[in-house]
């Protein structure tokens, strides 16, 4: 859109992001993701309005289309297995990413009362299919919209961009950028509030309480954790289908993230150590790497192995060294 060098835009969203999650930390966080979440959601309607204008097809003729070309279905009667694979590996991929992980399970917290946090991930789970099923559809009908003109060699996920940047009116087009914006630093800021907090609670809680060493710290992790995230985004920029990659890297994890909550909180089993957890990942890691290049089955199942692997691993331990358990 401002034909600017990527590792400058990164290296821009990440500074502006990197201040605001500084100055403000975690009302900062839910307050400003609230209203990108707003832009966001609003571009993707506007979108749906303006991608039939521009075609001069009804929203309904390109949506049949995409229908007729399959691109509308998730269930597939004479293929069934790719639906019961995306649910059976959804429901402990969520689990982890949804319930026990930092950067979802620090805003469930941040609420003023337990009713308020269980009503949150309620509302949550439908938000999420919603929002979903919003830009799933933009997808739809951009596949038709390009079914009648020549699409641009470019990679399926940078579709999207070309049409806004070609198409969109001034202003709207601006809307759009913004939306893509905000949904960029509401995953940012979040991720960095959330490890800046799991530096100081769980990884570093032995450092000095004092209220000059509490605020010099957090400036201090808040700024390596930006630092970082800007290396992973460089190196992102040279993958294509990121979704994709990013949900199969967290994959590699999120089982063994859950199997220590599982351990600690759900069997009542083991201590939360700095043993279990490594033990935990190491083993876990071991269990995906089974599936991935051993038996070589889908992705999906990635987080059960892992969470298999690593809760197995913590009760053997148990069994084994009961005190230190």
């Amino acid at each position: 859109f401002f034909n600017m060098n990527i590792y400058l835009a990164v290296a821009i969203i990440c500074i502006i992001t990197f201040f605001y999650t500084l100055i403000g930390g975690l009302k900062a966080v839910v307050r400003t993701d609230m209203i990108q979440m707003g832009i966001f959601i609003l571009g993707g309607i506007i979108a749906h309005y303006l991608i039939p204008q521009v075609a001069g097809i009804s929203w309904t003729e390109l949506m049949s289309t995409a229908s007729a070309g399959g691109k509308t279905s998730f269930f597939n009667f004479s293929n069934p297995m790719p639906f019961f694979i995306g649910i059976l590996g959804g429901i402990l991929f969520d689990m982890s990413t949804h319930g026990v992980d930092q950067d979802f399970a620090q805003r469930l917290t941040g609420n003023k009362t337990l009713k308020g946090a269980q009503f949150s991930i309620f509302v949550s789970s439908f938000m999420s299919i919603a929002v979903g099923f919003l830009f799933l559809g933009i997808g739809a009908l951009l596949w038709s919209f390009y079914q009648v003109q020549a699409p641009p060699e470019l990679p399926a996920d940078k579709i999207f961009a070309y049409f806004i940047t070609h198409y969109f009116p001034a202003g709207i087009k601006g809307l759009m950028v913004a939306g893509v914006l905000a949904a960029t630093m509401s995953t940012l800021d979040s991720s960095i509030n959330a490890l800046s907090a799991c530096f100081y609670n769980d990884i570093f809680h032995h450092r000095s309480k004092s209220p000059e060493t509490i605020n010099k710290m957090y400036r201090m992790d808040t700024l390596l954790i930006t630092g970082i995230f800007m290396l992973v985004a460089y190196i992102a920029s040279k993958s294509d289908g990121l979704l994709l990659l990013g949900l199969k890297i967290t994959s590699w994890t999120a089982g063994s993230l859950l199997s220590i909550f599982f351990g600690v909180l759900i069997f009542k089993m083991i201590r939360l150590t700095a043993l279990n957890v490594i033990l935990a990942y190491i083993v876990g890691v071991l269990g995906v790497y089974l599936n991935t290049f051993v038996l070589e089955w889908n992705w999906n199942f990635n987080v059960y192995f892992g969470f298999g692997f690593a809760l197995f691993a913590l009760f053997i331990h148990k069994r084994i060294r009961p005190e230190n358990a």
